[in-house]
């Protein structure tokens, strides 16, 4: 079969009431723009809800599409390793199951792809995309991360971020937070090697109700930060400068 030119990756966990939908709507979109060859991974960890079984329900509605079960919960940076890892694609994009970032970024992703980018992220508008608690802590932990680590960056966090093969290789290989710190350490190790990195703004960002973050905002934050720390500390170190881990294929 050709290399599909785009993989899209999702990791799924605890997704049952989502999935399903999310599918139908990325098959429609992909059909829409004649994207009918992108490959589609739904990588979901033990999930009690039956995440894995609904999305193989709608593996029909594409040409190429794999359910990929990594095992028990870790992580969503194991998550998305793991699709990464498994992707074929010339470009790999991963996004969140909630769709909070609208399909239509994709069309973005493929103008940098042309363009020959190594890494292209979407980024939020961090004063108008949160409200409340999830505000001021988004608001911070930017700060944090722009002053300690990736000055800047807008935004490290959002869940829409795509690689070129080679890039997804060497930096995902490097790979040591698997939480919800993993963007900023990607990130980083991606300027430590000189990857060309091209920021996409996402003002119609969405956050949306039952979300992939929502109900777990203070115990998230503090992992991150938790993260942030490790990260720079690895990066001072020269913990980034070797590969250190070697994938072992899942079985779909």
């Amino acid at each position: 079969m050709k290399q599909p030119e785009l993989s899209i990756i999702i990791p799924a966990y605890q997704e049952a009431a989502r999935i399903e939908h999310t599918l139908e709507t990325l098959a429609a979109y992909l059909k829409g723009h004649k994207y009918d060859d992108t490959e589609v991974l739904v990588v979901s960890a033990d999930s009690p809800d039956g995440t894995a079984e609904l999305a193989r329900r709608k593996a029909k509605l594409f040409r190429q599409i794999r359910v990929v079960e990594s095992g028990p919960k870790v992580g969503k940076g194991r998550d998305v390793r793991t699709g990464m890892m498994e992707a074929t694609g010339t470009y790999r994009l991963f996004m969140d199951a909630d769709l909070a970032t609208p399909l239509h970024y994709i069309e973005d992703v493929r103008r940098e792809m042309a363009a020959g980018r190594d890494v292209i992220i979407a980024t939020r508008d961090l004063t108008s995309s949160h409200t409340g608690l999830r505000k001021l802590l988004s608001s911070l932990g930017n700060r944090l991360v722009q002053l300690l680590l990736l000055p800047g960056f807008r935004d490290t966090q959002c869940g829409f971020k795509a690689f070129s093969a080679e890039a997804a290789d060497e930096l995902f290989r490097r790979q040591t937070i698997l939480g919800w710190g993993f963007d900023m350490e990607i990130l980083a190790i991606a300027r430590m090697r000189g990857y060309s990195i091209v920021q996409i703004a996402a003002p119609d960002w969405s956050d949306m109700p039952n979300g992939t973050f929502e109900g777990e905002v203070t115990s998230a934050a503090l992992e991150t930060l938790g993260e942030l720390m490790t990260i720079v500390w690895r990066k001072w170190t020269g913990r980034y400068k070797s590969k250190h881990y070697t994938y072992q294929p899942h079985r779909p």
